[in-house]
């Protein structure tokens, strides 16, 4: 009962933020640490992370496990967060949502850097499709070559070398 009440306030946190959300002037405020954040900045980071905490509900609170690791957690990710746009920050924490309820252990605990990077899709080599190619020809093999050494040759005289082809 207790984790229902502080979803709701959670909830009711995000709806208090989201319409203050004045002009479409975006005024900045001064943090206690000097970081300049719009208050645009803000509320997406401040949504992110509480939509983060109702995903991963506990294990979130064993990762920031209290308000001032939280606050130092968005104030380090707001940056990032704030470049993408709001659809981009939603279908990235639907698609971590997803890969937890699938059991893809990448996604267990919450890893804002991993979320964040499914926003843009971004994948390493190892999980993208390349296209079959053809090896090179010889004739292709021999043009670089060349192209080559012609640059190199190009560098050894800029060194002063006697030696460049």
């Amino acid at each position: 009962m207790a984790q229902a009440r502080q979803i709701h306030s959670i909830v009711q946190n995000v709806k208090s933020e989201l319409q203050c959300r004045g002009s479409s002037q975006t005024p900045t405020t001064q943090s206690r640490t000097g970081d300049n954040f719009t208050r645009e900045q803000k509320q997406k980071t401040v949504l992110f992370f509480n939509r983060l905490q109702l995903i991963y509900g506990n294990r979130f609170t064993l990762q920031w496990p209290d308000e001032k690791t939280v606050m130092l957690g968005r104030r380090e990710w707001a940056h990032q967060i704030d470049e993408l746009t709001w659809d981009q920050m939603g279908q990235a924490l639907e698609r971590a949502k997803a890969k937890l309820i699938a059991g893809d252990g990448d996604y267990y605990w919450p890893d804002v850097g991993r979320i964040l990077g499914l926003a843009k899709d971004n994948r390493c080599a190892a999980y993208q499709v390349f296209d079959v190619a053809l090896p090179e020809g010889d004739g292709v093999k021999q043009a670089r070559q060349k192209a080559g050494r012609q640059g190199m040759s190009g560098v050894w005289a800029l060194m002063g070398a006697g030696h460049a082809e």
